[in-house]
């Protein structure tokens, strides 16, 4: 054994005199790249606590220690926001569903006033929609985009009520609130309501609690309602346990009174509320969200040839609409534009992203990009639904540099293996209606439409350069079987529909989700 030992020593004292400088230049590179490998790993770790935020993100955070005053950017109509005057409005029904509608529609409740005297080719509109514990997202989106808004505000019973504190606050807050006009619907069932200023000043006089019972107290109760039931004989018995049930439905239907008071919603300055999980009509009724009905009224009642049809949680990056208006212009051409023409069978769609819970809100690619590659930033609801938005070309996306300019990166359409897939775009009215028959808990509400335009050939025209973010992770969502189930029924019908008006395209995957 100690031959081989010297045996193995002395033919390594001469294999390393032989290859020393060999040697000397591998250790030199091997500690140099330990050394750039510490470095990058403090930089990156410093990198990212320089793009969480100290708190939670809030919309209105910005207007913290902001005061309301004393002018209203919006202009309201119909007597609102202290009542609304049926008699001074008209009512129409949903777009798509027209008079067979189950909704009614109350167009211009608010009318924007930023953009009145701008053309349709001038501007690009914003459209989406929300419930009142969404609002507050608005200021975000009027601080970000560039032009008008177009919101539908879903208000059966009370919730109008809601929607009317809430933008009476904003529009005493923000200048930006010029931008937006607001549409209202509601179910035919459900008119809106609004409390009178009596009203109002009665809900905000408190009342002082009872004292709890004392034991004792409970003991001498019980006893003597036991002494009056044992007193009772076979004739008034029956009488008795009648007035029993009359007794407790009363109690019962006096709580449920109690559920439906509308809120006071208690405003400490201009940044809204602390929290908005606050009790809404939609809520107490368990009533379903028709979230096509809002995307069809916002999309309908605007009034430039092109608009963004988005959801109230994402936010624009920085000057998202003048670069898609100096896009178009220089695709088309001055003359076709101020004509108001638009491209046939196309729309262009918007990367959507989404960030971390702490994280601060990316404006401009560069630094989304840069988050990405931390896994601080991810493509639109990744986790819960993989294939609703990950487009064609992501990884060329991520990997273009990033140019101050919004431009076309490929041309694609919602075929294989792209059929599940639920963009949002820049489009016109001359795309179908989203179907009013899917509700927002059902899931999948936009798949019917993209269907149909797979199905009457639209090119998907996917832009670089600008992009929506959503403002946090989302949230794992609560699962609603029934309305799931709802739905499904519903893609069938609404299928069933394509076969007859469309010829079938393979590739379009029509039968997808469904029982042949």
């Amino acid at each position: 054994m100690s031959r081989c030992l010297r045996i193995f020593g002395a033919y390594s004292f001469r294999l390393t005199r032989r290859h020393s400088t060999i040697l000397m230049i591998a250790s030199f590179l091997v500690a140099l790249t330990m050394v750039l490998q510490l470095y990058a790993h403090r930089h990156h770790d410093q990198s990212q606590a320089n793009l969480r935020m100290n708190a939670v993100y809030k919309p209105g955070g910005f207007l913290k220690n902001k005061r309301p005053e004393n002018i209203s950017y919006c202009y309201f109509n119909y007597g609102l926001p202290e009542r609304l005057r049926f008699e001074k409005l008209q009512i129409y029904p949903s777009p798509e569903s027209g008079n067979q509608s189950s909704y009614k529609v109350i167009y211009d409740a608010i009318i924007g006033t930023a953009y009145l005297n701008r053309t349709k080719s001038q501007e690009v509109t914003y459209v989406t929609h929300a419930t009142p514990e969404f609002l507050y997202h608005l200021v975000e989106i009027t601080r970000y985009w560039e032009g008008p808004i177009s919101i539908a505000v879903y208000v059966p019973g009370f919730d109008l009520d809601l929607t009317m504190q809430i933008m009476h606050q904003l529009c005493h807050c923000y200048p930006g609130m010029m931008k937006v006009s607001m549409h209202l619907f509601y179910p035919k069932r459900f008119p809106p309501q609004i409390r009178t200023l009596e009203e109002k000043k009665l809900s905000q006089i408190t009342k002082k609690p009872l004292e709890p019972l004392s034991s004792e107290a409970i003991a001498r109760l019980i006893n003597k309602k036991l002494g009056n039931y044992r007193k009772l004989d076979n004739s008034t018995r029956g009488q008795y346990i009648q007035w029993v049930r009359k007794t407790k439905i009363e109690r019962m239907m006096k709580g449920f009174q109690q559920e439906m008071v509308v809120p006071n919603l208690d405003f400490k300055d201009c940044s809204g509320l602390d929290n908005y999980n606050f009790s809404t009509y939609r809520k107490v009724k368990f009533m379903m969200y028709p979230v096509n009905v809002g995307r069809n009224v916002a999309r309908n009642a605007s009034k430039t040839n092109y608009f963004l049809v988005s959801d109230i949680e994402l936010i624009p990056s920085y000057g998202l609409a003048p670069k898609f208006l100096k896009m178009i212009r220089k695709l088309m051409g001055d003359e076709k534009r101020d004509a108001g023409c638009v491209f046939a069978k196309t729309v262009f769609v918007v990367p959507l992203f989404e960030v971390e819970k702490d994280v601060i809100i990316p404006h401009d690619k560069a630094l989304l990009v840069q988050m990405v590659q931390k896994n601080l930033a991810r493509y639109f609801h990744q986790k819960l639904c993989s294939h609703c938005q990950r487009f064609p070309g992501l990884q060329t996306w991520l990997a273009r540099p990033a140019r101050n300019v919004l431009e076309p990166m490929l041309i694609s359409k919602r075929e294989y293996p792209y059929h599940r897939w639920e963009p949002l775009y820049f489009g016109t009215n001359k795309e179908p209606w989203y179907s009013e028959m899917l509700t927002w808990e059902g899931r999948q509400d936009k798949m019917t439409q993209m269907l149909e335009m797979c199905l009457q050939e639209y090119r998907m025209v996917v832009l670089d350069g600008g992009f929506l973010c959503h403002a946090a992770d989302s949230k794992r969502k609560r699962i609603f079987k029934r309305s799931m189930w709802l739905n499904r029924q519903n893609y069938i019908k609404i299928v069933q529909n394509f076969k007859i008006k469309y010829k079938d395209i393979e590739e379009c995957k029509v039968m997808f989700g469904c029982t042949k």
